[in-house]
C-alpha cells in the first residue's frame, strides 16, 4: 500500500507517457482487473486505480416519504459524505474504521433516492440510485459517477471529470466492504478510464 502523499504526486504529475495507478491490496482484485492493470501500463491513454471510501454516517441526512415514516423507505432521498483514502487503507470489513482518521487524500459526496427500505437496504443487491462525486483532493482534479448500488458489486459509469481526468471516459467498479465505527458504509472503487477520442 502507497502512502497518501505518495498518491496524490502520482495523480498530480501532468506531461506523463503512461499512468497505471494500481493501488489495491497486494494480491487482491479480481484477474480482469489485473488484466486491465496491466494493459494500462502499456496504453497511455488508460489510466486505471483504486481508492477506499469510508462515509461519515454522522452526516447521513436523509427525507421521509410520509410523515409517519421512521426510517428512509423507497422515494426517500438523501444527501451524505466520507473521506477518501487509497485503496487497501482499509482492512477486512473496516468495522473498527475511523472515516475521520488520518492518511485522506480527498472527499467524497454521494446523493441519492433509496429503492428499497433502510432495513432492506442490508440485505439489498440493489438498494439506492446515487450520483456521487470524487474530490481528489479538490473540485481542480475530480470524478463523478452515476448509478445504482447495494451490497453487491456494482459497475457505474463513469459521467464526467475535471483537471487531469477532463477528457477521460469509462467505468468504476464498485465493492461493499462493511460498515464503519460511525455506521457509514465502507466501499473499495476502481476507476478504469480511457481518455476520448476527439
Amino acid at each position: 500500500m502507497r502512502h497518501a502523499n505518495t498518491f496524490i504526486r502520482t495523480i498530480g504529475k501532468q506531461g506523463f507517457a503512461a499512468i497505471a495507478l494500481a493501488l489495491v491490496v497486494a494480491g487482491g482484485g479480481s484477474t480482469a482487473l489485473r488484466a486491465e492493470q496491466d494493459r494500462a501500463k502499456d496504453d497511455s491513454n488508460t489510466i486505471v486505480f483504486t481508492i477506499d471510501v469510508a462515509e461519515d454516517f454522522t452526516l447521513f441526512s436523509p427525507t421521509f416519504v410520509k410523515p409517519e415514516h421512521t426510517q428512509p423507505e423507497r422515494g426517500s432521498f438523501f444527501v451524505t459524505e466520507g473521506h477518501i483514502f487509497p485503496g487497501g487503507t482499509i482492512q477486512g470489513d473496516g468495522a473498527t474504521f475511523d472515516p475521520n482518521g488520518a492518511g485522506a487524500i480527498g472527499k467524497w459526496f454521494c446523493r441519492g433516492t433509496h429503492l428499497v427500505s433502510a432495513t432492506e437496504f442490508l440485505t439489498a443487491a440493489v438498494g439506492v440510485h446515487t450520483s456521487q462525486l470524487y474530490l481528489l483532493p479538490n473540485q481542480d482534479k475530480s470524478l463523478s459517477t452515476d448509478g445504482v448500488e447495494g451490497i453487491a458489486p456494482a459497475r457505474r459509469p463513469v459521467t464526467g471529470g475535471t483537471g487531469m481526468f477532463r477528457d477521460y471516459v469509462g467505468e468504476m467498479k464498485q465493492e461493499m466492504l462493511g460498515f464503519n465505527a460511525t455506521g457509514g458504509v465502507n466501499l473499495r472503487v476502481t476507476f478504469v478510464l480511457k481518455k476520448a477520442v476527439r
